[in-house]
């Protein structure tokens, strides 16, 4: 049964290229921040609204190491085609999943911030935010998936 929520979502094969996406976000991530490897094809001339590092440039072109650029997308891409892909049988029932499962990911998004900014200073309060892009849907896509499992157990239950 189709839901008017549904054509919202992306189509179920975007889930498997999510996992490739978040997969290799995790590998180049690790050999940049680890490892300290930065791609020498990532050295590029790229348009910036804003850059400061020894001095502040406006809408300019600057040359710049992407690698860090290229690890937040394939995370935050690769984390959202996992959470908005749909399920083999997407139905009324996984739609209101779907928004339970969205409420408590705000709800726990908001709890990480607050602490983050209570408890976290200097520097670590930027790697707290940086952190934070993700975060939402990666609490989103644990609970969807938690509620989908209990209900699809409930529902076998009461078929036996």
């Amino acid at each position: 049964m189709k839901t008017g929520g549904s054509k919202f979502l992306l189509p179920g094969g975007f889930r498997p290229l999510g996992f490739i996406f978040v997969f290799s976000g995790f590998i180049l991530g690790t050999a940049r921040f680890y490892y300290g490897i930065k791609p020498d094809a990532l050295n590029l001339k790229i348009f910036a609204f804003y850059s400061s590092y020894l001095e502040s440039k406006y809408l300019e072109i600057i040359r710049n190491n992407m690698c860090e650029e290229v690890v937040a997308l394939l995370f935050v891409l690769g984390l959202f085609f996992i959470a908005f892909s749909k399920e083999k049988n997407e139905s009324v029932r996984v739609s209101l999943l779907r928004l339970k499962a969205f409420s408590i990911a705000v709800y726990l998004q908001i709890t990480f911030l607050v602490i983050a900014i209570l408890f976290t200073f200097g520097f670590a309060f930027v790697y707290m935010l940086i952190v934070n892009m993700g975060a939402f849907l990666v609490f989103y896509i644990i609970t969807f998936r938690i509620l989908l499992y209990r209900s699809r157990k409930a529902a076998k239950y009461k078929q036996t």
